[in-house]
């Protein structure tokens, strides 16, 4: 038998190509929440949007805010 562990993923920036909107998110988990996925832009409505891997400044602000929200 082998066991999935669940994988946390690294923080993602979401870029919309329309309108310039731009959220980092720092997933809890491997199940994606609310406001930690979006097919579009919450903005202008565009699917144009552009994931990627958050830069280190970016990623450690989003993953410090969510610790503290558990509070």
């Amino acid at each position: 038998w082998r066991i999935a562990m669940p994988i946390k993923p690294h923080p993602m920036t979401y870029v919309c190509e329309d309108c310039g909107w731009k959220k980092t998110v720092a997933p809890r988990s491997d199940a994606l929440g609310p406001g930690e996925w979006f097919a579009r832009c919450p903005a202008c409505g565009s699917e144009a949007l552009t994931l990627r891997r958050a830069d280190a400044l970016a990623g450690a602000m989003v993953e410090w805010l969510a610790w503290l929200r558990r509070f």
